[in-house]
């Protein structure tokens, strides 16, 4: 596995390519931003981009989504199940108040807790952790030891649950009853800011009660 991070957007997300570096096989999770950017990227790699995935439905994670859809031939936009309505709604995915813009989002499918997407010889786990938005997941690699949090959890910090749909008992519960139980040597890439650890967050994140 290789990840190429890339900061995009006005509220600096973390956009991820996650390469099989058997096959070149790719996939695209938050492409906040910045499609021309994104998709350079690719093309410069050589990957194979088999699919775009949401961690959750907040306008600063999907903004270049359509067209990084378009550029790559129309592969599929998938998004958590539960935020189907922040995908069609601009003030619950945030576009409106903080954006400045109405904005909303095609896509293609939905997954859920559980389900297994699969790219290259690459798998990666859905788990449901609501909190930050009715549906926000994050994408686990259990094989290398990986986790695609969004903005469930950040180093030393985690999401924000005073926006619409939020609720912060909900995001405290998915982080410890969900995220804790992973091992300890997982690495957590975030959606905003520096990269962390499952361990680390258990022991020193201030906000998990």
């Amino acid at each position: 596995m290789r990840v190429k991070g890339l900061t995009v957007g006005e509220l600096s997300t973390n956009c991820y390519i996650i390469i099989d570096e058997e096959t070149n096989a790719a996939c695209i999770i938050d492409p906040g931003d910045n499609a021309a950017r994104i998709y350079g990227a690719v093309k410069d790699g050589g990957f194979k981009v088999e699919m775009i995935v949401l961690t959750h439905c907040h306008f600063d994670h999907f903004l270049a989504a359509s067209a990084l859809k378009e550029l790559l031939g129309g592969v599929p936009v998938i998004i958590p199940e539960k935020d189907k309505e922040l995908a069609k709604n601009p003030v619950y995915n945030l576009s409106l108040t903080m954006g400045g813009s109405p904005e909303t989002l095609d896509y293609d499918r939905t997954v859920g807790q559980g389900d297994i997407l699969k790219f290259g010889g690459l798998e990666m786990k859905v788990i449901e952790t609501p909190g930050h938005t009715p549906g926000g997941c994050c994408y686990y690699f259990e094989n290398e030891h990986l986790l695609v949090a969004g903005d469930t959890i950040f180093f030393m910090s985690v999401g924000r649950s005073d926006f619409p749909l939020s609720d912060g008992h909900a995001l405290n519960d998915s982080i410890k009853n969900k995220l804790f139980a992973l091992p300890d040597d997982t690495q957590v890439l975030t959606g905003h800011g520096n990269a962390t650890s499952i361990g680390f967050e258990k022991q020193r994140n201030p906000y998990i009660y």
